[in-house]
């Protein structure tokens, strides 16, 4: 979430989509076949990341896309990982300003 000044400046949520979309491990898809889905584990596995990682690769991802907005716009990125073999999720968070990440 960016909570941009209210002027001229936006930001396409289809951007925010993307951008958070290429901080996964690998792609998500809602339906796989079979082959498709062993693939899939396997390019994972090659790029493994904790949700504390995706975090960090969307705020940075921010920062170079996003240069003209201004030190005081809210940036909140939050990551789940819905654990199939643990007894609890990995969730991490960071709500922060672009000047701190500039920083």
């Amino acid at each position: 979430m960016i909570e941009v000044p209210n002027d001229d400046r936006t930001v396409d949520a289809n951007d925010l989509i993307d951008i958070a979309e290429r901080a996964f491990s690998s792609p998500t898809y809602s339906i796989l076949k079979r082959k498709e889905e062993g693939e899939l584990v396997y390019k994972a596995h090659k790029n493994p990341k904790f949700v504390e990682d995706v975090v960090r690769d969307i705020l940075k991802t921010i920062l170079n896309r996003y240069k003209y907005l201004p030190d005081d716009v809210m940036v909140v990125v939050r990551s789940e990982s819905e654990e199939s073999i643990h007894k609890h999720n990995a969730f991490a968070e960071r709500i922060t300003t672009l000047e701190e990440l500039r920083r």
